[in-house]
Parts: C-alpha cells; structure tokens; sequence
C-alpha cells in the first residue's frame, strides 16, 4: 500500500472505490497506522521537543500569549485537528478534481487515504527533526503543509485525468478552496479556545516590549 501510494495512488483509491477489498490496506486501517504514528510525534512534541516549540518560529516577535495557549492545546487534542482536515481535503476535491464523477464520500476516501500517507510517508523525518532540530520543527511543519498540499493535486490528477490546461486550473483551484478551509479551521480554533476560556481577549495582544 505504501509503494502503490506513492507511484500509483488511483490504483491504490480506485480500487477501494470500485469494490476490490483484498489488494491493499483499507482507508481506516491505513489511517488508524497514521494516527498511531501521528499520536507517537505528538508525544514527542510535547514531552521532548515542548520548550523548543513557538508558534514565533520566524523569530520576529509576532507570537502572543494566545497564540502559544491554541499550539499548547492543539497539541492536547491532536487526534480532532488531524482527522476534522479530512472533510476539508474531501470537500476541496470534490469541488475542483471531479472527471470520474466521485460523490462525496468517496471523495473522503481519497481524502483519508492521501493524508494517511502523507503522514506515514513523513513520519521518519519528522521524529528526526524533533529529536536533532527540535526549534526547527515548526519551520519545517509549514514544508509539511506545502507538500500535503502538493500530494494531494498528484493523487486528485492521477484520479481524474484532464488536458494539461484544465488540470493546471483545477491545481489552482483545489489550492484556493484548501487555504481558505485552512485558515477557516484557524479562525474556527480562536473562536473555540476564546468561548472555552481556553484563552481571553487580553492573551490576544501583542507582548509588552
């Protein structure tokens, strides 16, 4: 399955979706190995690598205290924030990559295959980061969205063929529709965190220089 997913992953998703059960692992298999894998990094995160994380990893004093308190609780609930991008990855290529005429929860399958992968795929250099860069490991989670980001128009392309042209467009497009559901998730958390006091209006404010 992991071969498969990452030369040929229509044939892995087109599988499943077409009935064939026996070739390759099933979506919530694979994804119950990634959860695994991604709930052993968040371990690490919070017990090794935790007072080397910032949300400020530009070092441009940009950070807040609220900003800090959303990182320290998204690393609580980890499991939530990973499994609630599956309807924003399913939804976004429902929308843009659609040929073979998926309905929405097959899109989900796709979804959850190709985020399952992207985490077991990456797994082995994340722990090194965390363990030999650990103040690198925020930088290097934005390359993580960036390749996410990217394996998901290959496995969407490779589903539903077009033109060169129109595949070119409807990368644009998926690209749009995941940013905007990104940066709604983000905005979804402070209101959250805001109405749970897990933060106040003052945390909101930029530290005193």
């Amino acid at each position: 399955t992991l071969k498969t997913m990452t030369i040929r992953p229509e044939e892995v998703i087109g599988s499943y979706i077409e009935g064939v059960r026996r070739r390759y692992l099933n979506p919530m298999s694979y994804l119950g190995i990634s959860l695994g894998l991604s709930g052993f990094l968040f371990f690490l995160m919070r017990n090794v690598a935790g007072d080397f994380l910032s949300i400020d990893f530009m070092g441009e004093g940009a950070s807040n205290p609220a900003s800090q308190k959303i990182m320290d609780a998204s690393l609580e609930y980890s499991t939530f924030f990973f499994l609630i991008l599956i309807p924003v990855i399913g939804l976004c290529g429902y929308l843009s990559f659609n040929r073979r005429d998926f309905n929405l929860p097959e899109h989900m399958v796709s979804a959850i295959y190709t985020l399952a992968h992207i985490s077991v795929l990456t797994f082995p250099l994340s722990v090194v980061i965390l363990l030999a860069l650990p103040e690198k490991y925020m930088l290097y989670s934005v390359w993580n969205i960036v390749l996410m980001i990217g394996f998901n128009i290959f496995v969407l392309a490779r589903l539903h063929k077009y033109t060169l042209g129109i595949t070119l467009l409807r990368m644009l497009l998926f690209t749009f529709l995941f940013l905007i559901g990104y940066l709604g998730l983000g905005i979804l958390m402070n209101i959250v965190a805001l109405l749970t006091g897990i933060v106040s209006v003052e945390d909101f404010l930029p530290p005193e220089t």
